[in-house]
């Protein structure tokens, strides 16, 4: 027998400011019979820190590990409810509100099964999200960035923490010789709205300004290397052309992803004229 399986998509979202999140796992539900529930994503999910990369992974922990708790006791007290009744009571618990987890849309499939619909709805959205954000990008961008860096220079980028005196935070590509701090953020820019390209933009703007002003780096030795958005919406090209002039403001180097001669130039060293200027100083 088919029945209609309604389901939503549980999100991660740590940083409100920016309605950036991931999605960790699906409650699900089926009015006509009184099934209901759930699947999470581990509580040790190194890609949601991966995601967020000034996340403390403890936080995610403590997050899903309540969460889960919340969840059970949704399904002890929608025991036995069906119809209008459990539809209700799913409409108020995954409505929109503040919180580090949250809920999407309700959505719908028709299936025989809703324990082979909750699984098959789970290896879908939980098992691609992070093929088709932004975060993802820059991952694949740091990795070919990295490789061009080994094969080319003398010189190996690593990730690395910087302190702004009062916080610090991760960057993929970090070296540092004869006392030389150079480093190298790449963006991408194809957030699915113009507000979130410009709140990503200025999340990284703000992080690099304070570096420069706590004097961890120089604002010479930084480089945005960046991609544009993929839209050709006035909105968009809006968006990233203030973002950009933000970066200009600092005073950083910034260079199209796609100028790769130019990225390697920046990320060279000229050892001895910094073996010299150490000398003397």
């Amino acid at each position: 027998m088919k029945v209609a399986v309604q389901f939503a998509i549980i999100r991660f979202m740590p940083f409100a400011e920016t309605s950036e999140f991931a999605n960790i796992g699906v409650l699900a539900y089926a009015p006509k019979t009184g099934f209901i529930d759930y699947k999470l994503a581990p509580v040790k999910f190194k890609r949601v820190t991966d995601f967020f990369d000034d996340l403390d992974g403890q936080l995610y922990t403590r997050a899903i590990k309540n969460f889960t708790e919340e969840l059970e006791y949704i399904k002890s007290y929608a025991k036995g409810l069906t119809g209008s009744e459990l539809v209700s009571m799913m409409n108020e618990i995954t409505r929109t509100r503040e919180g580090l987890m949250t809920f999407s849309e309700v959505g719908a499939v028709i299936a025989d099964d809703p324990n082979t619909a909750l699984e098959a709805i789970f290896n879908r959205h939980i098992g691609r999200d992070f093929k088709n954000t932004k975060e993802y990008r820059e991952q694949q961008m740091v990795k070919a960035l990295r490789k061009e860096l080994t094969t080319n220079l003398n010189v190996r980028y690593k990730e690395q923490s910087l302190n702004t005196g009062f916080s610090e935070f991760k960057l993929p590509l970090v070296a540092n010789q004869a006392e030389t701090l150079k480093v190298i953020k790449p963006l991408a820019f194809d957030q699915r709205s113009p507000q979130a390209l410009a709140d990503h933009g200025d999340r990284w703007i703000s992080r690099v300004k304070h570096l420069i002003q706590a004097n961890t780096i120089n604002q010479d030795n930084f480089l945005f290397t960046i991609e544009e958005p993929k839209s050709k919406k006035v909105e968009f090209k809006t968006a990233f052309e203030i973002v950009q002039s933000g970066m200009n403001d600092l005073g950083v180097k910034v260079i199209p992803y796609r100028d790769k001669n130019k990225i390697l130039d920046f990320a060279e060293f000229d050892l001895d004229s910094l073996v010299d200027d150490f000398k003397l100083a």
